[in-house]
């Protein structure tokens, strides 16, 4: 059957007609949505989510670092502080040849040769670091190699312009400036700084726009200074004399510290130790509260603080002293022999007797004895919260022995710091008050705004009196006992020597194999009228004819001694009897010299209106 053409022809045409209805609504579809984007980027989003993903692609934030804070001694004389240095740095996957430039680098750095092609080798990584913190002429040096793919960039680094010294006190930070020991790591949230943040804008190559921005979002802030009370020159000489000292009694090392007793301000704080090699340096371990060491002798005048203060004698006390004494199964004698000789208790003291010691000691009985060497400060921390100190060892009165009384009267059984025998000597000189150590006068902000920082109370264990008496006592340790060897000229000086058996590792004191060791000490404080400095040198294993504390370590006090009062500006007793002499020239600051003549005026006025007065009340003359 055959189609009429009139009908094919309409088909056709109804056909084009839809299709072309069809691809007209998917164009106008199309149209449509790319409008309704449009609209929404350019109208209702206005652009933002395309405009902040280009900028995320283009800005990038920098951490500002923050200065850790310096540590200053108490003239503000810099000890520590944090100073910019460059960092080497490298992007492996840009080094064509890793082992030449390896090479090339090992003859700059201080880093071996294989560390380096170590790091170098490592293709697959975009960042490693060569040599951190180093001087600006070695990044210049490595800088001219003009090697693709090695950067340099800054870094905040730690120094000690005084390198090593007072090293046992500032301790260490690591390499990102973080406190790990000493003073860095016990105030290490005070130095420690807030980093800060910035945004720069960079290009395609990675590199900072030129004119782009650079806002910067958190300003960076400082750590705080640390203000210490130790004097940088009296720590050199400490330092020096200790080492020369320790050297001289061939010993394994030693440590010295020094107080103002009033305040309990810690001027030097000295530990040097020998290394394998037999040289004597500067020690970074504070043995001055972290070793805890039998005291021997320099124990005494602890023990006849209490005699003195519960009355059981008085300074020209006398008794018969034997040669030796048994209590228990333990014979204690004294470390030269005599005769029974009746000596008081200064003689007793002057010559280091152990038997008259022990003898008074058992008068005053043990729990007095225990109240008062606790009252010194014994077995407990001395507050300065100082990484690694150790409290010592006293035991508990409860767990007494028998011979324990006599032992530790006379030091032995019984474990102390350097710093808690410096306390108690400090007590003895301030007057019978147990200072509060300190070592941190206090920090100082970015605005240099000073703020003190608290330390402990002062606390009266004994009285002035029983501090005079026991002064008088010591004094004469020095001028005519075992420690004449720690006079200073011009000063009147108060102290006791010890001299310790040293614990074996194994146990005991190697008495029965004639390997003792020994620990000798100097203990003291001048002037003993008006104490101003209290100091003690404790030897460590002193060798050969020089191992008693009067020939180890009195010396050691003495050159110090010497020098200290000249640094810290303390009058020798013609000085001060001289302060009012007539024609005395004495060097004076502006202020000093204007507060001295108002007082010079007020005193004349005062004057004038007295005789003023007698004027109008004398009697009539005859």
């Amino acid at each position: 059957m055959t189609q009429n053409p009139r009908n094919v022809r309409h088909s056709n045409n109804f056909n084009l007609q839809r299709r072309v209805i069809g691809f007209g609504s998917a164009f106008f579809l199309i149209a449509v949505c790319f409008v309704w984007k449009l609209v929404g980027l350019q109208v209702l989003d206005e652009g933002n989510r395309y405009r902040d993903f280009a900028k995320n692609k283009r800005i990038d934030q920098i951490v500002l670092p923050a200065g850790r804070g310096a540590i200053v001694d108490r003239n503000n004389v810099d000890l520590a502080l944090t100073v910019p240095l460059k960092t080497i740095t490298a992007n492996p996957s840009e080094i064509e040849n890793p082992r030449e430039v390896a090479r090339e680098l090992s003859l700059i750095l201080d880093t071996e040769l294989t560390v380096l092609e170590e790091r170098l080798l490592q293709s697959h990584r975009q960042f490693v670091y060569m040599q951190r913190q180093v001087d600006d002429e070695m990044a210049e040096r490595v800088l001219d190699l003009e090697e693709h793919g090695i950067y340099v960039q800054d870094e905040m680094g730690r120094i000690r312009p005084g390198e090593d010294l007072a090293l046992n006190i500032l301790g260490r930070t690591d390499i990102d400036g973080i406190g790990i020991s000493g003073v860095e790591k016990a105030y290490d949230s005070l130095l420690t700084g807030s980093s800060g943040l910035m945004e720069v804008e960079r290009g395609a190559g990675g590199l900072t726009i030129p004119g782009g921005s650079h806002q910067i979002i958190d300003q960076s802030e400082q750590g705080e200074t640390l203000i210490l009370s130790i004097d940088r020159s009296v720590q050199f000489a400490a330092e020096e004399i200790l080492i020369d000292g320790v050297v001289s009694a061939n010993a394994q090392g030693g440590t010295l510290v020094a107080m103002r007793p009033d305040t309990g301000e810690i001027v030097a704080s000295a530990t040097v130790s020998r290394t394998l090699e037999g040289e004597v340096t500067i020690s970074s371990d504070n043995r001055s509260v972290t070793w805890a060491y039998e005291p021997g002798s320099i124990m005494k005048p602890l023990t006849f603080a209490g005699v003195l203060e519960e009355k059981v004698a008085g300074p020209s006390s006398l008794r018969e002293v034997p040669n030796a004494i048994a209590i228990w199964e333990d014979v204690f004698r004294d470390s030269f022999a005599h005769e029974k000789e009746n000596w008081s208790v200064t003689e007793i003291l002057r010559r280091s007797s152990n038997v008259g010691t022990i003898l008074w000691a058992q008068d005053l009985g043990e729990s007095r004895l225990y109240d008062m060497l606790v009252d010194f400060g014994l077995g407990l921390r001395t507050g300065l919260d100082l990484p690694g100190e150790t409290r010592g060892s006293l035991p508990e009165e409860k767990k007494w022995s028998g011979t324990s009384l006599p032992t530790i009267s006379i030091g032995q059984g019984v474990a102390t710091t350097p710093m808690q025998m410096l306390v108690a000597y400090s007590s003895i000189a301030n007057g019978g008050v147990r200072p509060a150590p300190s070592l941190v006068l206090g920090t100082r902000d970015n605005d240099g705004v000073f703020e003190l920082m608290p330390s402990g109370t002062p606390e009266r264990i004994f009285s002035s009196e029983t501090a005079d008496l026991l002064t008088l006592m010591m004094e004469e340790v020095v001028s005519d006992g075992t420690g004449v060897q720690a006079q200073v000229p011009g000063y009147r000086v108060a102290g006791k020597t010890g001299t310790a058996w040293k614990p074996l590792a194994d146990g005991g004191y190697g008495e029965e194999t004639g390997e003792m060791k020994y620990v000798a000490s100097f203990a003291g404080f001048l002037p003993a009228d008006q104490p101003e400095l209290a100091i003690i040198v404790v030897i460590d294993e002193p060798v050969g004819a020089i191992y008693s504390g009067g020939r180890a370590a009195a010396p050691i006090f003495a050159e110090f001694a010497q020098f200290a009062v000249r640094q810290l500006r303390i009058p020798s007793e013609v000085e001060r009897l001289g302060l009012e002499q007539p024609g005395r020239v004495i060097a004076t600051t502006p202020a000093q010299a204007k507060a001295i003549a108002e007082a010079e005026a007020a005193a004349a006025a005062a004057e004038t209106e007295a005789e003023e007065l007698e004027e109008i009340t004398a009697p009539p003359a005859d």
